[in-house]
């Protein structure tokens, strides 16, 4: 059996207001494999764990969701969440892989 690193997937907010999405993940169960999705809120100048999971390194961090809707919010534009990019790779404490996604531009 192969082991993967434990990754963690933060989305982040810079604003001053609160911020909504709903992220879908595919998730195996007795039934089989399933799409899964859950809402999330943001505080404002805070991040939240959208999903941690064992990862082969070499795959992006856009393949663990298969959908990421972000809600609208008046006057604030959004990074897009479906582009490599703008999910910033860093190695926590434990030595183990982190993304965050930076909603805002």
């Amino acid at each position: 059996m192969v082991n993967y690193p434990m990754t963690t997937f933060y989305v982040k907010n810079n604003t001053d207001r609160t911020l909504n999405f709903k992220a879908s993940i595919m998730k195996h169960t007795s039934m089989g494999l399933m799409e899964m999705t859950l809402p999330f809120s943001v505080p404002p100048h805070d991040s939240i764990v959208a999903r941690k999971v064992n990862r082969k390194i070499d795959a992006p961090p856009t393949t663990w969701f298969t959908k990421f809707i972000i809600f609208p919010t008046d006057s604030v534009w959004f990074n897009d969440p479906k582009s490599q990019e703008n999910w910033i790779k860093s190695i926590n404490a434990k030595g183990k892989p982190d993304y965050t996604f930076i909603m805002t531009k």
